[in-house]
């Protein structure tokens, strides 16, 4: 493979784990090369979309040991129940909008009452899924708790967008 042709292998795999969706696509600007990598950030998985392929990456990364499966067990289980509410929100919405009374159509006392409603239902989840983190935290080695602690901070652990709001960020 050229050097050319790895670069652009490495930018597609880059592109693809930040978020979005790496599609090559002819470029027909004068002097441009004939393939460029561009993202393509209107293509987004759905909420929750692929919470099982995320647990079995997990899963294998953290290396678990015989006693520690049933702990992890239960924190998948609650990453599912978090995915399904997070679909169901998604799917309101898009009914909301698609009947005219999206959010942009409400009141701004509607609109608080709603923000309301979902903080205190995504605090619901939030503590279940700790309560379930916890005990299988505490049970993990040194190492890893390192694994854990990288791969748990990015937020997007119940099945929300991979690259969205939860960004991380590099550290120098």
């Amino acid at each position: 493979m050229s050097a050319r042709n790895l670069l652009i292998a490495a930018s597609v795999i880059a592109t693809g784990f930040a978020g979005g969706i790496a599609l090559a696509q002819p470029v027909s600007q004068p002097g441009a090369p004939t393939t460029q990598v561009q993202r393509a950030d209107h293509v987004r998985p759905a909420p929750g979309q692929f919470i099982e392929g995320r647990i079995a990456f997990l899963k294998a990364e953290l290396k678990l040991t015989a006693q520690q499966t049933p702990l992890f067990d239960k924190l998948a289980d609650e990453m599912r129940t978090g995915a399904k509410a997070m679909q169901e929100r998604h799917a309101q919405r898009q009914q909301a909008s698609a009947q005219g009374t999206a959010p942009a159509s409400q009141s701004a006392l509607e609109k608080l009452e709603r923000r309301s409603t979902a903080m205190k239902e995504m605090t619901t989840v939030q503590d279940r899924y700790l309560a379930a983190f916890r005990p299988l935290y505490q049970s993990l080695s040194d190492d890893q708790k390192k694994t854990a602690d990288l791969l748990f901070a990015r937020g997007d652990h119940l099945g929300g967008h991979p690259g969205g709001k939860h960004r991380m960020h590099k550290s120098h």
